[in-house]
């Protein structure tokens, strides 16, 4: 009875979350192991075989020898984080971590966070392996990227070790980009801009645009459907985006001016958005910069 009270409390999840950075937890096999032990017990008991006692002391061996090893396993584990994409709200974001170790060839590494899990069979020993995750996020503003959990059955699947890193990389989630094409705003203000002129390339579909816009082949080829994107006659001119002028409400008129943003970056246009008493001009800021104050607004 000791014994199982002291089983219990080892494998308890509330040990698990006070070793946070490092140690081990069972699994659904712990119980047939705890089964064996005691009808193995049972048996040596009421018959007394010398055999039976040399199973039941070499199962319990084999099944704790397997404690230092997976131990010293995910222990040996290094992260790091390697890449970041962008983080557009209501869109998947992608970011790359590094998984190494300096002291020995690892087995079995699950990496564990809030959306995905990637598996990596082995790492040897001065080699690095990259992993990608994803994250989404439903609203703007500042976050955190939160931990990733490393998992390991090696040796043997009566236990798991387990490992948490805390990235605390800070950034800011963007606006959805979202809205009307930035030929929808020229076109709408081609006094500025000028008329249409040649064609320079295909964009996305968006409701909205005229049939004339369309470009045909992308369906032939069995592609989603797409646009044409023009060349203006005076698209030196500055683009700029009135914030109060965008849209009906505060996260509509965000949305629009971050897939404005993202389009200009793209054409490499000059632009400045004026939002809130500030001119946001690309020629002095970066186009991060300029995401930033958007999804913090």
């Amino acid at each position: 009875m000791i014994i199982l009270n002291q089983l219990q409390k080892r494998f308890s999840p509330s040990f698990a979350k006070i070793a946070r950075k490092g140690s081990e937890r069972p699994t659904k096999y712990i119980y047939l192991l705890i089964f064996i032990f005691v009808a193995l017990f049972m048996q040596a008991y009421i018959h007394n075989y010398n055999i039976v006692y040399m199973t039941l002391f070499f199962t319990f061996g084999f099944a704790m020898s397997s404690y230092p090893f997976g131990r010293n396993n995910i222990r040996a584990l290094e992260l790091e984080l390697f890449s970041f994409d962008r983080v557009f709200a209501h869109e998947k974001s992608l970011y790359a971590l590094r998984l190494h170790s300096s002291k020995q060839e690892l087995y079995d590494i699950t990496c564990i966070a809030a959306q995905d899990r990637v598996h990596v069979d082995n790492i040897k020993e001065g080699e690095a392996r990259l992993i990608t995750l994803s994250h989404t996020y439903d609203k703007r503003g500042e976050q955190v990227l939160e931990s990733v959990e490393c998992v390991s059955g090696f040796p043997l699947p009566h236990q798991t070790f387990y490992k948490v890193f805390d990235i605390n990389r800070a950034f800011v989630v963007y606006p959805e980009p979202k809205g009307k094409s930035l030929d929808a705003f020229m076109v709408h203000n081609r006094m500025l801009y000028g008329e249409r002129e040649d064609f320079d390339g295909i964009r996305n579909f968006e409701s909205g645009d005229r049939l004339s816009e369309i470009y045909w082949p992308s369906l032939a080829k069995g592609d989603t459907l797409m646009s044409k994107q023009f060349l203006y006659s005076d698209e030196s001119r500055e683009l700029v985006f009135e914030f109060e002028q965008c849209g009906s409400d505060d996260e509509t008129r965000l949305s629009q001016l971050t897939l404005w943003v993202l389009e200009c970056e793209k054409r490499d246009l000059n632009f400045t958005v004026v939002i809130a008493g500030r001119r946001l001009e690309r020629e002095k800021m970066e186009t991060d910069e300029i995401l930033s104050f958007l999804g913090r607004f």
